[in-house]
């Protein structure tokens, strides 16, 4: 299969056209990974000196595959031996079905749908419905549905003047990666990220409509926004929470994150939750 600009975008969007899929790159520039509510079933490396691709198969049809495709198709290169007999890697080079190709990539994604929770079998579904546009603090979009996360938060913490010394930290214009969900056109969720330091992203105005509840869509959004802070170097995300938002530390929590001293602006501020992941 040729190495050409027009093929390895035509892989990319067939990766991406899996219900709930989205690209992460944990290892660096290369490879790039694809996945659905936080697991990779693809591995795309389109470099001149390494065209492959790995993808996570049952361990039979694995098998299969390898001896269809002697020396074409082998193990999983990076896996540990464990891991091997459950992933395939493909010499895209010596590959020239690209049918194919399409097939593995999409048994790659139900192998790995397949092994989720009953819960997160349902949720998949709605959240396959939803568009996530890349954005920046200037959206529209984002600064209506900020403003609907600030008059819920009026609601829950108190009166605005509980809540006006935080307004400094959360202007849209410091903030330059946003992401918004949407439903049927609607903008309905947001999250988003600035730079602490060059080793820390800072997650903002994470946000979903009551509508959208309970279908897992905060998870959702902070998967999508640490994939985007690990692409451009970051190695931790950290965030502030209010000590009333319970709601939000269980989510944070069972996403892995871990509280730690106040940060920065929030070291005086004995309301504030401070929490950090490594990405």
């Amino acid at each position: 299969m040729e190495n050409n600009k027009k093929i390895i975008q035509t892989i990319k969007e067939y990766c991406l056209s899996q219900p709930g899929a989205y690209e992460t790159r944990p290892f660096g520039k290369y490879p790039i990974c694809y996945r659905v509510m936080g697991k990779i079933f693809a591995q795309f490396n389109p470099e001149d000196n390494f065209y492959k691709m790995t993808v996570k198969c049952d361990p039979e049809k694995a098998h299969l595959y390898r001896q269809l495709y002697p020396e074409i198709i082998v193990r999983g290169y990076h896996c540990p031996p464990v891991q091997q007999p459950y992933w395939n890697t493909i010499d895209l080079y010596a590959f020239s079905d690209m049918e194919m190709l399409f097939q593995m990539i999409e048994e790659a994604y139900d192998a790995v749908v397949a092994k989720f929770c009953k819960k997160a079998k349902i949720r998949l579904p709605s959240l396959s419905q939803l568009e996530f546009k890349d954005t920046n603090g200037e959206d529209l979009d984002f600064a209506m549905l900020c403003n609907r996360l600030d008059c819920a938060l009026d609601e829950l913490v108190g009166e605005k003047l509980q809540r006006s010394q935080y307004h400094q930290f959360n202007q849209r214009d410091s903030i330059h990666d946003v992401i918004v969900a949407y439903k049927n056109g609607e903008p309905v969720a947001c999250g988003a990220f600035k730079m602490y330091d060059e080793e820390h992203a800072e997650l903002k105005r994470i946000f979903t409509d009551p509508s959208v509840r309970n279908m897992g869509l905060g998870g959702e959004l902070l998967r999508r926004l640490e994939a985007k802070a690990k692409i451009k170097g970051y190695r931790f995300c950290i965030l502030e929470t209010g000590k009333p938002l319970e709601a939000a530390h269980h989510l944070y929590k069972k996403a892995g994150y871990k509280m730690i001293a106040n940060y920065g602006q929030y070291a005086d501020m004995p309301d504030s939750i401070c929490m950090e992941r490594k990405i």
